[in-house]
């Protein structure tokens, strides 16, 4: 298994894993349950946000020979998602049917938190299902862990057993982020360390 920095041909790819994957998310997919094509949802969301993330950020892919395994999206410190972005996923809204004031208090929920300092922010990580349990999630978190170095990063954890891989790598949780959906997520950051010797 290598991870190495996607491209444009990965997008297709990656989108689709991302809006199967999302859509079967404790929380966020959740949240998107009662919408009728959760998946068409989540993929015409994400191919959005990886777009821009090539431009911005950080966007690495795991792959074994031509087999896609799982992605992550890293955007560096003081980097946001634009206005632009938003605007482009404000008609996928429409989409969402009943599920759309949930969806609404969730986005609201999980945009408030930010941290007072810089810190690298891991936007997305996802595994497809054929992957999990074969050390893909671990792989793609370290070669985030290994571009930010000593610098300070943040995630949310969506589930005990992604909370317990992120604190093997440094991260602390910060406390929980109460959303709509019935499992909280965790906030969690891995302070910058002293490069002073």
């Amino acid at each position: 298994m290598i991870v190495v920095p996607a491209t444009k041909n990965d997008v297709d790819e990656v989108v689709r894993n991302l809006g199967r994957t999302f859509a079967a998310d404790p929380s966020l997919g959740w949240v998107l349950r009662k919408a009728s094509d959760p998946v068409g949802i989540f993929t015409a969301y994400y191919d959005i946000i990886v777009r821009e993330a090539l431009e911005i950020g950080n966007v690495d892919v795991a792959k074994e020979e031509d087999d896609f395994l799982g992605t992550a999206v890293w955007l560096p410190p003081g980097v946001h998602f634009s206005t632009r972005s938003s605007l482009k996923a404000l008609p996928l809204l429409r989409h969402t049917g009943t599920a759309a004031p949930t969806l609404l208090r969730y986005l609201r929920a999980t945009t408030t938190v930010k941290l007072p300092f810089p810190a690298w922010y891991l936007a997305v990580i996802s595994v497809d299902e054929k992957a999990r349990g074969k050390g893909v999630g671990s792989a793609l978190l370290d070669a985030g862990v290994e571009r930010f170095g000593d610098d300070a990063a943040m995630l949310e954890a969506t589930s005990a057993r992604a909370a317990k891989l992120y604190e093997s790598r440094g991260f602390f949780p910060l406390g929980e982020l109460k959303t709509p959906a019935p499992t909280p997520e965790i906030i969690m950051w891995r302070p910058a360390r002293s490069t002073a010797s």
